[in-house]
Formats: C-alpha cells, structure tokens, sequence
C-alpha cells in the first residue's frame, strides 16, 4: 500500500497557457500507463486553458459535474467542434490537434484529461 499527497503537481505542457494540474503522473506507484490532469472549471467558462496542440497519445476528457448536465465544453479537433454536456466522457486520437473551451459549468463541474501512454494512435 501507498499514497501520494500534496497534489496536484503542476506540470508544463505543450499548448498550455499555465502549467497542468496533475492528479496522477506516469512514475506513480512504480510506473502507471496512464496520467490524469484536471481542475475544476467554473470559473473557465469561454476561457480556453490551451491553444490547439496535439500530443503523441491519445486523450480522454472527463467532464462530471454535482448534477447531470450542469456542464458542457466544445472540443475542438482539427477542423470540427463536438460539444458534450455532463457526465460524459470524449476521446481525442494521438497526433490529432484539439482544445476544450467551456461553454457551460455550475461550481463542483470537473474536467479531467486522461493521457493513455500504453496507447498509440
């Protein structure tokens, strides 16, 4: 048994405007194929967190609220928009450019990027 305490760990990713807030990182428990990233988003309504990026694998975002459809972000993915509304999960290929920009979030509305590392495209 073991934990990791004093999260997130803010961490630099490409596309970024700040640093990430992860939650889980790779080198986690002796090594995990997975990363978790996320905050809570209230207050990023029409304020995108990154420019469009991409990243070598593919990505999940999570978006949950308190209640069912108090949140809803656009993502963006190459040339098309797809907008999800809360609880719902979004899945983004590696090397595809893409961004989320929340449209709608009540407090307690999270999104969360699962970054799959023993994934390829």
């Amino acid at each position: 048994m073991s934990a990791v305490e004093n999260l997130p760990i803010f961490r630099e990713v490409a596309g970024h405007h700040q640093p990430a807030p992860f939650l889980i990182t790779s080198d986690m428990f002796g090594g995990l194929p997975i990363e978790l990233a996320g905050a809570e988003i209230s207050d990023l309504v029409g304020k995108p967190v990154a420019e469009p990026h991409v990243h070598d694998v593919p990505e999940l975002y999570l978006l949950v609220s308190a209640r069912p459809g108090e949140a809803e972000i656009t993502i963006e993915v190459e040339d098309s928009q797809y907008t999800i509304t809360s609880p719902a999960v979004f899945r983004v290929p590696a090397g595809k450019r893409h961004r989320f920009v929340t449209r709608r979030a009540a407090p307690g509305s999270y999104c969360f990027g699962i970054f799959l590392l023993g994934e390829g495209a």
